[in-house]
């Protein structure tokens, strides 16, 4: 899955492809592989948003989990979603990288 959302275009179609696989979700043993899925479904979704210009809003922060903060504090370039996470990420590890990505100066306009 992790594969698949990297080389969409964009989330409308991850969106799309994802869609498909929830029908086969509900097949899956385990109420607690079905929510990992979905969980990172929706994490994905956000991310795909992020890297199209959305700039999240502290609840919408809240609700993907600590992995997609994390992962979006590593790899973001928008100056707006690091401060966002260096001040309101769920962990101090993630609010540190966010806010050290923030000062970098290869994130600073030209």
């Amino acid at each position: 899955m992790d594969e698949i959302a990297m080389r969409t275009a964009g989330p409308a179609e991850f969106r799309e492809w994802a869609s498909g696989l929830l029908p086969e979700i509900d097949g899956l043993e385990g109420e607690g592989h079905r929510e990992f899925i979905r969980r990172r479904i929706r994490d994905w979704l956000f991310h795909l948003s992020v890297q199209d210009g959305h700039v999240p809003t502290t609840a919408e922060l809240a609700e993907v989990t600590d992995w997609m903060q994390r992962t979006l504090a590593e790899g973001s370039r928008s100056p707006a979603v690091l401060a966002l996470l260096a001040d309101s990420g769920r962990r101090k590890k993630t609010r540190n990288v966010a806010a050290n990505r923030a000062r970098s100066r290869e994130l600073r306009p030209r």
